[in-house]
């Protein structure tokens, strides 16, 4: 009696520890049916599961049978010992399987001694109430067999299967989900980065979009170039997204914001005990963006140590981890960006100059925004209605004086300093339109440095009533009765103010 119960202690055992140590279901499975081969003794042993639209009965792993034969062998609900078990949800127990006409021996006949009784049990695999399959075995019938003992130990793997077999649903319903999420997330990337969507029609933006098709379905190296706040990172962007590597990871690294010792572990990774507080092996930047696309922003400030180890990257396509001896391979396009004058910082010493030829195969230059005028209004318009729908607002336009001090503003920070600018006015705004008065006070000061005193109270307020006007006119399609309903005046007075103003000439 001990032995028996150290016995199926053991083997429940082994297979929770299956259970425990893999999610994958067939792997599960196996495992399962080899404990029981190894505690129990089993001639023969198969875990079947149920295909609900087939109504068909397979197979899944199965002891002493040909993998060939496992995958040819099916049952319908109903038919045979198996089928009846799935039908049914109880479980049967065949004491000498040569006396009963149910067992169909799909799987084989079994080989025996003369005199030699065979048993076969096979019980259900229910799940959340309905049968899902089945779990059989059959062994050589010994000396006070105790076949109800035998029954209630396959019943309580039967439900261990049945877990097994709902983890693994879960599991493979999260990948669904998982693998739904990420092409979808890949597709709004590529939609977002497309050069299409981009905003700019200047020609200094049209030679952009040019070179960014002429290169990126190639390997080749490119540097960007401009001021900052030009959007270099949107170019490295669409680069990635329009080339071959657009299904791999696309990985940005400033490399200003780290210092040279964290950069370089940042870069190519670490080993364990590497330095002090590395307490765990870390892959670089350079590992996890394997097969896709590395964006090294602001190149210009790397260190000359790490400019070195950058040149045997792109040379010989292999580095090492900090405190590693390994050599690692790699597969990674390199895109670098930089708003410093290299040729100047190669004079300087503070650049090399072999490093400099290798990073210059394909150089695009970003304009700054004072230099594509053109772009400005629709560069607004575009931050306008991005930030109006994020903050709930109804914000339709931007009136003409705004628009004048939007257009002759010389932009220093560039499209991230417009960005910024669109922001602010839109939190500001309580109307339907932005005006003057909304815009940051750096453009109204720089608006007034042109003129050459400063406006008086009566001439400010003259220059939000004209703008006022203006607006509304506009608005009621150049409808004087709308526009005086609009600004809440009479009819006359709105003809007056058109007159004062001599709106309607212009």
């Amino acid at each position: 009696m001990a032995k028996k119960l150290a016995t199926e202690v053991g083997l429940l055992a082994d297979v929770a520890k299956v259970l425990a140590e893999s999610l994958d279901l067939e792997e599960t499975l196996e495992s399962i049916l080899k404990a029981l081969e190894t505690h129990v003794k089993l001639e023969r042993g198969a875990i079947a599961l149920l295909d609900p639209e087939s109504e068909t009965i397979s197979i899944e792993v199965a002891h002493g049978l040909s993998e060939a034969s496992r995958k040819q062998i099916t049952y319908k609900v109903g038919e045979g010992i198996t089928g009846l078990v799935v039908q049914t949800g109880k479980g049967v127990v065949v004491p000498d399987i040569s006396k009963d006409p149910r067992f169909l021996a799909k799987t084989g006949q079994r080989k025996r001694s003369k005199g030699q009784k065979i048993a076969f049990f096979c019980v259900p695999i229910k799940l959340e109430g309905k049968t899902i399959g089945s779990i059989s075995v059959d062994r050589k019938v010994r000396p006070a067999d105790d076949f109800e003992a035998h029954v209630r130990l396959l019943e309580v793997l039967a439900t261990m299967v049945a877990q097994a077999v709902k983890l693994n649903k879960l599991v493979q319903s999260d990948r669904r989900e998982l693998r739904a999420e990420n092409a979808r997330l890949l597709r709004e990337l590529k939609t977002k980065f497309n050069i299409h969507n981009m905003v700019g029609t200047s020609n200094a933006m049209l030679e952009v979009y040019r070179l960014i098709e002429q290169v990126s379905n190639s390997n080749a190296t490119v540097l960007i170039r401009g001021e900052s706040g030009t959007g270099k990172d949107l170019i490295a962007h669409a680069i990635h997204y329009s080339s071959l590597r657009s299904g791999k990871p696309f990985i940005k690294v400033n490399c200003t914001a780290l210092p040279e010792n964290l950069l370089e572990s940042e870069l190519f990774g670490h080993e364990k005990g590497a330095f002090t507080g590395a307490v765990d092996r870390k892959l670089g930047r350079f590992e996890l963006a394997s097969g896709g696309t590395i964006f090294l922003d602001e190149i210009g400030d790397f260190s000359m140590n790490l400019q070195v180890k950058l040149l045997r990257v792109m040379q010989f396509k292999e580095f090492e981890r900090v405190g590693g001896h390994e050599t690692i391979k790699s597969n990674v396009r390199i895109v670098v960006a930089t708003n410093r004058n290299l040729e100047e910082d190669i004079k300087s010493g503070l650049f090399r100059e072999d490093l400099y030829y290798r990073i210059n195969v394909f150089p695009i230059y970003m304009p700054p925004l004072r230099d594509r005028k053109n772009d400005v209004m629709l560069l607004a318009d575009y931050f306008l209605e991005q930030y109006a729908k994020e903050n709930h607002k109804q914000i339709n336009r931007i009136s003409t004086p705004a628009i004048e001090m939007l257009t002759s503003y010389h932009w220093p920070g560039n499209v991230r300093e417009l960005e910024n600018c669109m922001e602010r006015a839109v939190l500001v705004c309580d109307e339907d339109v932005v005006r003057s008065d909304h815009l940051p006070p750096s453009l109204q000061m720089a608006q007034a440095s042109v003129d050459t005193r400063a406006l008086t109270l009566p001439e400010k307020i003259e220059a939000i009533e004209r703008e006022m006007i203006v607006d509304a006119l506009k608005k009621t399609h150049g409808c004087q009765r709308h526009a005086a309903k609009e600004l809440g005046v009479t009819e006359r007075i709105l003809g007056y103010k058109i007159k004062k103003y001599d709106i309607l000439k212009k």
